[in-house]
Order: structure tokens, then sequence, then C-alpha cells
């Protein structure tokens, strides 16, 4: 006796656009185009209606699709349906549908597929007036800025190299005048309130994108938080809470069509401590959580520090950051567990670190401490840039650097690679290899291509899980640093 297997089937198909509260598109199959179909139509995962695909279409007969009645409509019932949201399927079959417009604006420069569509994204805005924590705080940060960047040399606002001295100098002086004062109160709102201002541009938000935010359509506004939902889904499949997209499969969508909510339950209950983060900003957009606002920087930290912990090899490592942004990392790998954090930079950053981890991370030491001073051995270190020579004294088991050594300039970037050798076994390095041009004085640096001149080896490279277009590398350090 013969059995015979069934034929695949060879799908063509696009769910076309959405007008006038009416979905259409077109299906058929290639190998048998007699055939006709049911079209589910689909919002946020869930079927909302169903569809015959048999409508006539002289475009696909005039293309050599049979006879070119695979056409088909829907009707979308009264209510509020997101475009973004809306996918279709082939009956029986779950071939989903291309979309060939209407998700440009939310699928551009994602990491997985939105074939299946997105669930309904919920922005949000923190609200974050000052208190009196907030004002003491800032009276803490202004006494240990006076100990501290007050000394000569080290209160300078470059020293980040290339775009960042400019950016620094141009846009933190009012920061830095604050810092200076003696009004805490003042301070505080000025960094309760940073995420508005052009002081965090490069950081985090900054001033245009927040306007640009408020001035956005709610579309707009789905569009501008669906990269983290993004980043959210590739962070559930690096933990692997979830299966990795595979479109040889047709195994796409599966991920990005679960909902933030969902998500960021199941990613919490694997790590044992909340994602979203204390409100410590005002005017911060990101994906509504229903415990806050959670940022793009926020998963971007998370996963940074996940990777630093794992790639260090030791349970409780002493983790040393160039260049730490608002701190988010040092505060996500503390909680996972670090022994340690030391974090490098310009001195006016250090000061958001230093208001961003003592609110966030209430009973956790945060200081500065002194470059040639040996480190507390507990919490937080804040060492300045700008102080950095040959007698810094830096006891980790791993350096991490995310998204700024390629604007530093090669001259920058130099300076720390001698040295960073004496520092630590390994450097992790999560960075864009562009190589743009920054201005006359050069370009943008690429890791790879300085560090072997300083004796690093490459033990690997792949891309980064959560972030499109970035370079995930683990070096060793050269001999004279694991010879002791």
């Amino acid at each position: 006796m013969f059995f015979m297997r069934k034929r695949q089937r060879e799908f063509s198909g696009y769910l076309d656009g959405v007008s006038g509260g009416r979905v259409y598109g077109w299906v058929c199959d290639r190998l048998r185009p007699r055939d006709r179909f049911d079209v589910e139509i689909c919002s946020a995962g869930k079927v909302i209606g169903v569809a015959r695909a048999d409508e006539p279409r002289a475009d696909l007969a005039g293309a050599g699709f049979g006879d070119g009645r695979y056409g088909f409509h829907f009707d979308l019932p009264e209510g509020d349906w997101s475009e973004e949201t809306l996918a279709a399927r082939v009956r029986a079959e779950n071939f989903w549908l291309l979309a060939s417009s209407g998700r440009e604006s939310f699928a551009s420069g994602l990491i997985n597929s939105t074939r299946r569509g997105l669930p309904r994204l919920e922005p949000a805005l923190s609200f974050r007036p000052v208190d009196e924590r907030d004002v003491e705080i800032a009276a803490e940060l202004q006494s240990a800025w006076r100990a501290q960047a007050g000394r000569a040399g080290a209160r300078r606002l470059g020293g980040g190299g290339a775009m960042w001295t400019d950016i620094v100098s141009k846009r933190h002086r009012p920061l830095l005048a604050l810092l200076d004062g003696e009004d805490p109160r003042a301070l505080a709102q000025c960094l309760v309130d940073v995420q508005k201002s052009s002081a965090a541009t490069g950081l985090e938000q900054g001033e245009q994108a927040y306007r640009d935010f408020l001035a956005a359509s709610p579309e707009g506004r789905r569009a501008a938080v669906a990269p983290f939902h993004d980043m959210l889904a590739s962070l559930a499949q690096y933990m692997g809470l979830a299966g990795v997209e595979c479109a040889e499969q047709d195994y796409v969508g599966e991920t990005l069509i679960v909902s933030s909510q969902r998500l960021v339950a199941d990613i919490e209950a694997a790590l044992g401590f909340p994602l979203t983060p204390p409100a410590v900003f005002d005017g911060l957009y990101g994906l509504s959580t229903g415990a806050g606002v959670l940022h793009g920087r926020d998963i971007q930290a998370l996963y940074l520090a996940l990777r630093a912990i794992e790639a260090s090899g030791v349970a409780r490592p002493k983790i040393c950051e160039i260049g730490g942004g608002f701190g988010k990392a040092a505060r996500y790998a503390m909680l996972a567990g670090a022994g340690h954090y030391t974090i490098v930079d310009l001195p006016t950053v250090a000061a958001m670190q230093f208001f961003q981890l003592r609110c966030a991370l209430p009973d956790v030491p945060v200081a500065f401490r002194r470059p040639s001073e040996p480190s507390r051995g507990e919490g937080v270190d804040l060492v300045l840039a700008p102080q950095m020579d040959d007698s810094w004294v830096i006891d980790a088991d791993i350096i991490v650097n995310c998204d700024s050594f390629p604007e530093m300039g090669d001259a920058v970037c130099r300076s720390y690679f001698a040295r960073i050798g004496g520092w630590a076994p390994l450097l992790l390095s999560v960075n864009q290899e562009a190589n743009r041009e920054i201005d006359a004085s050069g370009r943008q640096s690429i890791v790879g291509a300085l560090l072997p001149d300083y004796g690093f080896t490459r033990r690997y490279r792949f891309r980064s899980w959560i972030r499109r277009g970035y370079a995930e590398e683990l070096w060793s350090a050269p001999r004279r640093y694991t010879d002791g």
C-alpha cells in the first residue's frame, strides 16, 4: 500500500491595508489556484472575524495569479481598532499574511517580525513631583561634589573626547551651576526634570524627544514605544522565556504579539526582582507596565548587567563600567547579585548617576571615590574620568562599556585601553561600528580594531540580542593582569 504525502501549499498573499473601517487583502495557493480560503482577521492576536477570499481582483489576474478571484474584505466592528494590531491568517493553515502597508512606522528597525500584528501598546509619561527626600539627596550631592569634583582638574566639563566634550560643555552648564550652588531644592528640581532638558540628550531621552512625544498623535506615541516592546520580546528570548523567531520555519511574531505587561511579568518572575524602576524622573516616556514607566534604556541596562555577570564567570562579580549613562546598569547589576559596581564617567554625568542611584537604590551605598584610593568594597563607586592617570586603583572582575567608546574617539579610547588591562581580566563591549565622521578631528572608533594593539584577545563576538546594529564582544586582557 502506498501512502501519498499531502502536498505542501505555496501561499501568496497580503493584508493590503485598512481604510474607512474596512480591512482588505488577498491570498491564494499558487499550486492549487482553484482553491479558496477563509481568512481570520485578528487584532492583538485575537480573532475578531472571518472573511472569504473569493472576490475578483483584476490586478491579481493580470499578474498571473489564476483567475484573480482571491480578494477579501472585512468591515471592522465599532470600536477603536489600531491598525498596527491588525493581522490576517488563513484559517486552519496558520499562514499569516504579509502587511503591505500601515505598519512601516512601527516595524522600522525592529528585531522581531510584526507579521502577527502588535498588541495594544500603552505609552505613558512618568509623573514625579519633587519631594523632601529628593532635596536631602540633592544636599548630599552638593556636599560630595564640593569635596570631590571641586578639586583642581577634577571638575572639567570635557574630558570625554570627541563629541562628548562638546555635548557636555554646551548642555550641562546649568546643572554645573546648581551643583556649585547652595540651593538643594533647585538642584533636586533640575535633576527630577532632567529627562525633559537637553542635559539628558545622548544619555536617555532629552528635551527634543520629550517635546516630540508630547506633540505626537496616539498612533505616534505607540510607534515611539514599539521599539521598547520589541526589546522586551528579545530579552524574553535571550532569557529562554520564549522561542527565538525563525522565519525559515514561519515561526514569526510569536513573542512580539504578547502584551508588554505579560512579558514584564514573565521576566520579573525569572529575575526575582522588579523590572520597572522606581519613578525618579518626571516626563520620561515609555511603556506603561502597571508598576510605572519602562524606557528602552532600562531594558538595555538590564541586558548589559545580566551579560556582564554571566561573562565574568564569578558568582558576585566586581564590575566596572566606563560611561554609565544614568547608572541604570549599576542598579540592575546590584539587584541581580553583583558584589560591587564602579562607574567611570564625566563629572556632571556622575552627578546625575548619584541622584538616580540614591533614589532608586536607597539601601545601597553610593559615593564618589578618588581613583587613587582603594574601593570601599560595597555598593557603587563613582569615579571621575578627568582624574584618570596611571595611579588609578580599580579592582574588578570585568570592565563593561555600552554605546560610548565609539563616540569618545580613538585618542580617548586608547588612553583607556592602555590602562584597563590592569583593572580587570575581561572587557565586555556592546557597541556600534559605524565609524562615522565625528568632526574635523576624526571618526567614531571601532572597539575591535583598537584592542589588539594593547594585547587584548577576543573570546567571542555576536550581534546584540536586543539592540539592532550593535556588536557584543568579550575580550581577555593582556597577560600582565592575569599573571598578577
